[in-house]
């Protein structure tokens, strides 16, 4: 996992989530014990320092079945706890490009996108410089480098424009969801109370504690006082 993907993922899950994170480190069986804890050692110091000092654990997977049970046992120890943006996109309400991650590849995308910008305007000096000199292989060198960055800029703001719109689309269509079924809820519910409230109640039988609602009842007071009367509650 590379520190940007790291921190990617830190921005989603949040600090208060981390705590319910496990980062587990495999192939122990591959390289030499002495090795491979340097190597963890420098995970724990460096890269996944943040996190742990967080209370994530990190762990060793030894590539066998049991150290894989063991993983998920660590994991099902956990209290569930909402993810970072979770909240930001249920109980904020913020569109996903200015929630924390979003705002985080966004971020991303600028700093490449003005890396490739550089590159293009050196490339163009060099350019200008190959024509003067009519050195014509440079020239096709250059163009064809520059053609490939402006390619590989016009897909980047591409895709994070069509990450934003795909995330719209996915939040309009859980909102007409949502809608649908409480529409459907409402529907049972009057269908309910429709059902009950057209019950007839029974002359010689005293009713169940609990089975008719408070409006029931009273209406069976009544009706036993005056049992030659007939009752239809409505």
């Amino acid at each position: 996992m590379s520190v940007r993907n790291f921190r990617m993922f830190r921005q989603l899950c949040g600090d208060s989530t981390l705590k319910n994170v496990v980062l587990v480190t495999n192939m122990w069986g591959k390289v030499k014990q002495d090795l491979g804890e340097a190597r963890e050692q420098e995970l724990t110091d460096k890269y996944f320092k943040a996190a742990l000092d967080k209370g994530a654990q990190l762990v060793r997977h030894h590539d066998t079945i049991q150290s894989s049970h063991d993983v998920v046992r660590r994991i099902m120890k956990n209290d569930p706890t909402a993810f970072q943006i979770q909240r930001e996109l249920v109980d904020e309400r913020k569109d996903i490009n200015h929630t924390a991650a979003g705002e985080a590849v966004s971020a991303e995308f600028s700093r490449l996108i003005k890396h490739h910008e550089a590159e293009v305007k050196a490339l163009r000096e060099e350019l200008r410089h190959a024509l003067e000199s009519r050195d014509e292989e440079t020239r096709m060198e250059l163009e064809e480098a520059t053609s490939g960055l402006k390619e590989q800029m016009d897909k980047m703001r591409t895709e994070l424009e069509t990450m934003a719109s795909k995330y719209n689309e996915e939040k309009q269509r859980l909102e007409e969801a949502m809608k649908q079924m409480q529409a459907q809820g409402k529907s049972k519910s009057q269908a309910e109370t429709g059902r009950n409230r057209s019950v007839v109640a029974p002359r010689n039988r005293t009713p169940q504690p609990g089975f008719y609602s408070a409006a029931l009842l009273r209406a069976l007071e009544v009706y036993q006082r005056q049992p030659d009367q007939p009752c239809l509650v409505m």
